[in-house]
């Protein structure tokens, strides 16, 4: 059983990387394309709807789908139960949107908010029909059938956005291709699981599953609060402009920490939950995840922070070259981002709901806190506030993680720390090289880039490191496989 549920993680942890990889870049160069057709009011008017959205979404949500992958052997009950629960709330908040766009409008004194929020929560409803299938699949970790429906998704998307920002449709566009591509994720869904909801409705299953996803429900409220209130200030407090650039900054960083870290939480957290009653087993995973995540996760982050300025201008253009600051500290957050997703799904596999949430509501006071005092001073002061905030929750998840099954702050410092460094000696490096070099920019940047990755590996080979290692023998597995 050990050696089955190693190989279903490695191997899931393989496909969940082959769709988000390729979910992402599919984002990524749809993004590329529409950056140059519309202006950054036009995304920063989208990103005005995005709290409302992910508030409504948690909602729905109700933290039952990761209730049904945590609770060992849910009933065909619970399914059921989750699925009609799903889609009654969806059309609540539906509603709650509706009534309340013309408000939000005011708000950000936008009129354009109104119509666009309106259509866009359709998405709600759509999405509401997916959750049972994709929790069902994410505890078998069948991820090569989400990834392939990911990835469809996103092209069903690009292909109608694309078009019609062409025709000059400018956010609408953005708007359809939401829709579009929720339609095309639910269809898919459906297509690949064999599940469909019975007529049965439990109070009592629900209640059961509610002693868990109730508590995940409110710490992934306060976490999706806390991560769009960013959005709700820039919007507010500065202009539909910053946070248009706010916003492509953050989509250029997501792809490798968003990316990576939701690879990390589909994979580890049932694999996780699977180990629960096996403390040791579940700290050698822990560790082992630890070490592979933060050898890829550290050079990416620095790498893109020396190249930001180039790299931002030849993606999106000269226009968006105020983006590039804005980027390198969602960079530095975005370091640590990776191994607190880790942390916190040690915590959520255990059962320990009323920690995880007491824990998650700590941060995000502490981050609150930060960002109105770090506002004080710009646009720079809040990155630099949300920057900090990741630091500081990595201390407290260590610090409850110690406790749970020993794996501290200097425990997880030592298993990632040679990795860091030798990250950041590459880093300064490659960065002192391309301050002297007398090249045009891009060819500056692909120096750079070819120079970092082949010091970085060929040190790492010499070092010996493990977490080389161990991504040298998935690989060989996946030939030996073939």
């Amino acid at each position: 059983m050990g050696d089955n549920l190693k190989d279903k993680t490695v191997f899931g942890m393989m496909w969940g990387a082959v769709g988000k990889v390729g979910t992402l870049t599919i984002n990524f160069l749809t993004n590329l394309v529409l950056a140059r057709l519309l202006m950054p009011e036009d995304f920063g008017a989208i990103a005005m709807l995005a709290i409302f959205l992910a508030v409504s979404n948690i909602f729905i949500q109700g933290g039952l789908g990761a209730a049904l992958i945590q609770k060992k052997n849910p009933e065909r009950r619970d399914y059921s139960t989750v699925f009609y629960w799903n889609l009654a709330v969806a059309l609540v908040f539906y509603l709650i949107l509706y009534v309340s766009a013309p408000l939000i409008a005011d708000y950000y004194a936008l009129p354009l908010v109104k119509p666009l929020l309106r259509v866009q929560s359709v998405v709600l409803i759509i999405q509401s029909f997916s959750i049972v299938q994709y929790t069902q699949l994410q505890k078998q970790m069948n991820f090569k059938a989400l990834s392939i429906r990911n990835m469809a998704a996103a092209l069903a998307g690009t292909l109608i956005a694309i078009p019609l920002a062409l025709r000059g449709f400018g956010p609408w566009s953005l708007v359809a291709s939401a829709i579009l591509a929720s339609i095309v994720n639910v269809l898919l869904l459906w297509k690949m699981s064999s599940w469909r909801p019975s007529w049965e409705f439990s109070l009592d299953s629900l209640k059961s599953l509610f002693s868990f996803g109730g508590l995940m429900l409110l710490s992934s409220l306060a976490e999706t609060l806390y991560t769009n209130l960013q959005g709700l200030i820039i919007g507010k407090r500065f202009s539909a402009s910053d946070l248009g650039y706010f916003s492509q900054a953050k989509k250029l960083e997501e792809i490798p920490v968003t990316g990576l870290s939701s690879i990390v939480n589909d994979v580890t957290f049932p694999a996780f939950s699977s180990l629960q009653d096996d403390s040791e087993r579940l700290l050698a995973g822990v560790r082992k995840s630890t070490k592979a995540l933060t050898f890829l996760n550290f050079p990416m982050m620095i790498l893109l922070m020396i190249v930001a300025q180039p790299l931002i201008c030849l993606l999106y253009g000269s226009k968006w070259e105020a983006s590039a600051p804005y980027f390198q500290i969602l960079c530095i957050s975005g370091l640590i981002y990776a191994v607190n997703t880790l942390n916190t799904n040690v915590i959520k596999s255990l059962g320990k709901g009323k920690i995880y949430f007491t824990i998650q509501i700590l941060k995000r006071m502490i981050g609150i806190a930060l960002i109105l005092i770090g506002m004080k001073f710009g646009i720079f002061g809040l990155l630099w506030a949300v920057a900090s905030v990741a630091y500081i929750s990595f201390i407290i998840n260590a610090l409850v993680n110690k406790k749970l099954i020993n794996y501290g702050i200097f425990r997880q410092l030592r298993d990632f720390g040679a990795v860091l460094l030798l990250a950041l000696l590459v880093g300064s490096l490659t960065y002192a090289l391309g301050r002297i070099l007398p090249c045009h920019i891009y060819l500056t940047m692909l120096i750079q880039i070819i120079l970092y990755t082949g010091l970085y590996l060929l040190i790492a080979k010499w070092l010996k490191m493990e977490e080389l290692n161990t991504y040298l023998g998935i690989f060989a597995k996946i030939i030996h496989r073939k």
